[in-house]
């Protein structure tokens, strides 16, 4: 994809050069080492934090200072190249030539150093023809574990009790809505093995130690598997390497390119990997055209429409994929955990469900939008297992890990001035903490309920539990054995977002919430613990 573009700039390049004066040509030569420099300079220097690009805008009047300071470098480099004398000129075109011989020898040094993981393909530990068999149920018993990332239970609750929502409604016989539920963490970080294990990260130890402790120690998955259940993993392959960390059967990592060709993709893979590269050598004034709002310049141009939401787009495909290839061929029971990127921003779809034209800003009306459409073609899944009569015998869990970024309806408690705060607390925070919880156990049919006991996330896998009848010691309480009114503790960890948490050793300060009561009513909020970076509690 880069070939024919680089030939064209080098030749354009020499080709102007060629037709200058003797006298211009070396002042010409050292704008361009100039320039090579100061890109150099800006892409490895100068590189100012702009937080995660998951499609959330950027506030461009923050930092403006760095515009300045950017300009200010640029246009001082710049007046020298062109003021320099022959002598400098001089300097100035071998200094570039060894940044960029230094740059080359660093890049082959990292090429060596880093083959094998260059060399291996990180979808590897997925099972061969772990799709096909993804599609398989068995005709004893199923459980389809579906996570919704980002869906947000008050944006649930008020889909499917619209006018418009009622045939959604109608499509989740035998589920019970759980309206109360809490999260454990705001992101899906930590939540994942807190679902899957009942185990909660406290900085107590590094990261990775604490995965293949909660995620390869007792879990549901493994649970499932002792108890003879085949067990299929599809998820994103961002995600693979926790999830891969239990046993399991078969395990597919979903792309995020399943809607387009591979010559589509390709196209996409250029793009990005260029407006990347832009965004990281340009000033600070230009960036925010080469990002525009996450339409990206090259992208938007060069791209289908629909790669701006990829993973949204890409899942709803998969989602598809089950219901259009479903079969009931297994002989094992079956547990399926299904991990999608469905609500979660960016949010980029319309209320056709098509592509929205554009990177839409995060907040309740997009979000719901986004939401529905998700939630219409998990209905068409259920729709499908009931054709094939494998309903009825099948457990569901349909939650997702955490809320999304848009502020929930009905947040109880004092507002402040600004409305930024209630009670105290930030309310996107507390939709962060109010993600989407429905159980369907087997053989229920009567029409969608809703309970307010006081659930929590850590209690999902002792639910899972409880409703396969397993023998399992997970940590937890099951759901299914708490009443209505129940007074009880939960807990919320709340951290903020770093860009390097995927990798840290450890995770920021986290700080925990005790919620006694309903979760939208700040009155039931009270600090905990802080749990500080290095492990030590404060």
């Amino acid at each position: 994809m880069y070939v024919r573009p680089t030939i064209v700039v080098v030749l354009l390049v020499g080709l102007l050069g060629a037709v200058l004066s003797r006298t211009v040509f070396p002042r010409y030569l050292t704008i361009l080492a100039v320039i090579g420099i100061t890109f150099w300079l800006q892409g490895n220097v100068l590189e100012w934090n702009y937080s995660v690009l998951d499609g959330r805008s950027i506030d461009w009047t923050q930092g403006v200072w760095r515009g300045w300071v950017d300009m200010g470098i640029w246009i001082a480099v710049l007046s020298f190249a062109v003021l320099a004398n022959l002598q400098w000129q001089r300097l100035i075109v071998q200094f570039a030539i060894g940044v960029f011989a230094l740059q080359l020898v660093l890049g082959a040094l990292t090429v060596v150093r880093s083959a094998d993981q260059l060399t291996t393909n990180p979808l590897l530990s997925a099972t061969p023809n772990a799709l096909n068999e993804f599609h398989g149920y068995s005709s004893k018993a199923n459980v389809l574990h579906i996570i919704a990332d980002g869906f947000q239970a008050d944006i649930f609750d008020e889909i499917v009790n619209e006018e418009n929502g009622r045939s959604l409604r109608d499509g989740l016989e035998g589920f019970v809505f759980y309206k109360e539920h809490l999260g454990a963490f705001p992101l899906t970080h930590m939540t994942v093995p807190a679902l899957l294990s009942g185990k909660i990260y406290t900085n107590q130890m590094p990261i990775n130690d604490f995965l293949n402790d909660a995620i390869g120690g007792e879990t549901i998955l493994s649970a499932a598997h002792d108890a003879g259940y085949e067990v299929d993993l599809a998820v994103p392959g961002s995600l693979g390497y926790m999830y891969t960390k239990a046993p399991y059967t078969n395990a597919y990592f979903v792309p995020n390119n399943a809607h387009v060709t591979s010559a589509q993709s390709g196209v996409y893979d250029a793009t990005k990997l260029f407006d990347l590269s832009l965004f990281r050598i340009a000033p600070h004034f230009l960036k925010k055209y080469i990002y525009n709002d996450q339409l990206w310049l090259v992208q938007s141009r060069l791209s289908e429409k629909k790669y701006m939401g990829l993973a949204f787009f890409s899942h709803v495909a998969f989602l598809r994929s089950m219901q259009e290839n479903i079969s009931v061929h297994r002989q094992r029971p079956v547990y399926k955990l299904v991990h999608l990127m469905l609500s979660h921003n960016p949010m980029v779809a319309n209320e056709q469900c098509d592509y929205a034209g554009k990177i839409l800003p995060t907040i309740r009306y997009t979000a719901k939008i986004q939401a529905r459409c998700s939630l219409i073609e998990i209905v068409a899944l259920f729709d499908k297992m009931k054709s094939q009569g494998i309903y009825d015998n099948t457990t569901i869990i349909l939650m997702a890990d955490h809320g999304t970024w848009a502020r929930a309806k009905g947040v109880i408690g004092e507002q402040s001035e600004d409305g930024k705060y209630i009670g105290g607390l930030d309310p996107q925070m507390v939709s962060l903490a109010h993600p989407l919880m429905a159980i369907k156990l087997p053989n229920a049919s009567d029409a969608m309920t809703t309970s307010t006991v006081y659930s929590s996330i850590i209690d999902t896998a002792a639910t899972i539990a409880n409703a396969m009848h397993l023998d399992s010691k997970i940590g937890g309480r099951s759901i299914l054995e708490l009443t209505e009114g129940e007074p009880r503790s939960r807990r919320h960890y709340y951290y903020k977002y770093r860009k390097d948490d995927w990798d840290a050793e450890f995770l920021g300060p986290i700080l925990e919430f005790i919620v006694e009561g309903p979760v939208l009513d700040t009155n039931s909020w009270r600090v905990g613990r802080l749990f500080a970076i290095d492990g030590r509690l404060e």
